[in-house]
Parts: C-alpha cells; sequence; structure tokens
C-alpha cells in the first residue's frame, strides 16, 4: 500500500473548533514520512471489520464528487466527521489524516484515520523577572507512538465502495455507539475475525456443555479446526468446525448451526490470514498445578507424540512422548 496524497486537520473537541488545512502534507518531509510510513504498517496489522457504503449516502457523494479537488473534499469529509462527534460526551479530540492510497495491485482507496490524542509530560522553556526557567507541562496533543495500534480508520475501496474499519465507541445522547458504522456511516458490517472467533467458542461451549463434552478437549478440538480451515481455505468454516468438534452427534451439530445462525458470524477472513495461520498453529494449555503447554498443531494431533489421558479418579494426565533431547529456554 502506498500513500499518494495526504492532508492532517485537527478537531479540537474542548473548544469545539474544527481547524482544516489548506495545503497537503508534504509526503517527502522526513518526520512526514517516517510516521506515514509507520501508519501504513499498523494499518497491515490491523484487525478490520468489513462492509459496503451505500452510494446514495452523504459521504458517498461527497467522495465520489469529481468537481472537488483534494484538500476541498478532505475539508468536507473532516467537516462531516466533526459535526457527527460534536454531540459526544466522551469521544477524545485527534486529528483527522485523510490520504488517497494505492495497494500493490493498483487498487485506488480514500482513508480517513484518526488519531486520538495522548497526553505526555514534557519540558517547556518559560522567563520568570527574566530568569530563564525549565519547566515540566502536560502537553494534551501528542500522536500515538508509531507502533501503537490504530485505534479509528475508515478505508474505502473505491472501484467497489467496499469498507475496512476500525472503531471504538463513545457516549452519544447517554447510549454507548460504534463511530464510524452506527453513527458517521450508518452501516451493518460484518464482524472482525476476533469477533466472529468469540462467535464460534460460546457456540461450541454452549453445545457441549449441554452434552457434558470436557471443555478442554471440545476447545481445542475447535482451535485446530480453524487452523486447519484457515491454512487450507483461507476461511473459518463453521462446518469443519461441527464435524471436528461434534463428530456423529447430529443433534449437538444442528443446535450448534442454530446459535450461529443468530448471529452475524462470517467465515470470510478479510485480510492477515497468516497472521492468523501463525496464532492457532500452536495449542496452549494452562494445568491446575500451574504447569503451561505449548504444543505445535501437527504435534497436537499425533498420538505417538502426546497424549491426554483420563484417570479413573476423575484426573488428567498428559504423557509427552518419544522426545529425543530437551533444551532449556533459561
Amino acid at each position: 500500500m502506498e500513500i499518494k496524497k495526504a492532508i492532517l486537520h485537527i478537531i479540537d473537541r474542548e473548544a469545539g473548533s474544527l481547524i482544516c488545512s489548506q495545503r497537503e502534507l508534504d509526503l517527502k518531509e522526513y518526520a512526514v514520512k517516517q510516521y506515514l510510513d509507520s501508519v501504513l504498517k499498523r494499518l497491515e496489522k490491523a484487525e478490520f471489520k468489513t462492509g459496503i457504503l451505500q452510494e446514495t449516502s452523504e459521504f458517498a457523494l461527497v467522495l465520489k464528487n469529481d468537481e472537488l479537488e483534494f484538500v476541498e473534499k478532505s475539508a468536507e469529509m473532516a467537516q462531516m466527521v466533526f459535526d457527527s462527534l460534536s454531540i459526544s460526551e466522551d469521544a477524545p479530540s485527534g486529528d483527522l489524516l485523510v490520504v488517497e492510497l494505492e495497494e500493490l495491485n493498483g487498487v485506488p482507496k480514500f482513508g480517513l484515520i484518526k488519531f486520538n490524542y495522548k497526553p505526555s509530560f514534557t519540558h517547556h522553556v518559560t522567563y520568570l523577572d527574566d530568569l530563564m526557567q525549565n519547566n515540566i507541562i502536560l502537553n494534551k496533543t501528542i500522536f500515538p507512538s508509531t507502533t501503537q495500534r490504530i485505534d479509528e480508520c475508515c478505508l474505502i475501496n473505491l472501484e467497489t465502495l467496499e469498507l475496512d474499519i476500525v472503531e471504538k465507541k463513545y457516549s452519544f445522547e447517554g447510549q454507548n455507539r460504534l463511530f464510524f458504522t452506527e453513527r458517521f456511516l450508518q452501516i451493518d458490517p460484518k464482524p472482525t475475525v476476533t469477533e466472529n472467533l468469540k462467535i464460534i467458542k460460546k457456540a461450541v461451549k454452549e453445545v457441549a456443555n449441554k452434552y457434558n463434552e470436557e471443555e478442554y478437549v471440545s476447545m481445542s478440538q475447535t482451535q485446530q479446526a480453524i487452523f486447519e480451515s484457515i491454512e487450507e481455505d483461507g476461511i473459518i468454516s463453521k462446518e469443519k468446525i461441527a464435524e471436528a468438534v461434534f463428530e456423529t452427534n447430529e443433534s449437538a451439530k444442528q443446535e450448534y448451526f442454530d446459535i450461529i445462525e443468530q448471529t452475524k458470524f462470517s467465515e470470510e477472513i478479510p485480510s492477515n490470514v497468516p497472521k492468523y495461520e501463525k496464532k492457532y498453529s500452536k495449542q496452549k494449555f494452562k494445568l491446575t498445578n500451574g504447569i503451561e503447554l505449548s504444543i505445535p498443531a501437527d504435534v497436537f494431533k499425533d498420538p505417538d507424540l502426546v497424549e491426554f489421558i483420563n484417570n479413573p479418579d476423575g484426573t488428567i494426565s498428559v504423557m509427552i512422548k518419544n522426545v529425543e533431547q530437551i533444551i532449556s529456554k533459561f
């Protein structure tokens, strides 16, 4: 992804004012380039929820207005964001970065990225009775660091109007609402991958508990199925999970599917498939005696290497087999 144009507008909630820049950022200037490069890296790691922008929406009409130059268009969008935030009781001040982007495959995108201020202490040079004094002050308008995740952004595919969104909830007229999807763009997005996984885990737990399945067994089977589904198909297959966890129990499968159907669950992984492959490639267990285990997926499913044994007294033993060498990680 490459930034073609960028401009920065100031949303000062405390003063109740919007300060719009009249010139684009100089993308060759050292500080600008360094910070925007960090933004791109953080966007690549972000976990987005996805949706479609309505062509008739006020925002879409501004976005598609070719009579407006980039600076004017960005100012109108900043005004719309400011107006939408104006009645919030707790939305923070920040700077709104408006960008034109291009994907590696040439797809053009438009982005709104809000940098919420992070208060930080710094020095300040003042003069008192003609004597210089180095003082300590609280600066309330510090940008997030170059490694801190993006809190709020909206990226729009200019060809399809598909949206990638990261957002936060704020209080509007006493109700906590998601800013970009509920308040600003008024769309019904698909859940993030994390939200989808929470839906899956909740459904599996509910059904497994009903049929007296050991939770550690059903959860480890679920994780294994998720890993294999992502690795083989690039999706989170609810069918593959049902087969792995409930096998021949058709009643349990159907109850699991019924729970999933009542949610917004989506099998798609919009981005960062390798990230989730890596995350779920190891089974992690914490035993009640304090021992913690991290077992690679291919080892976990091989009974010649690791085995969980249910003892007659109700306890569980973990047997690790055929170990040729033990290496301390101290």
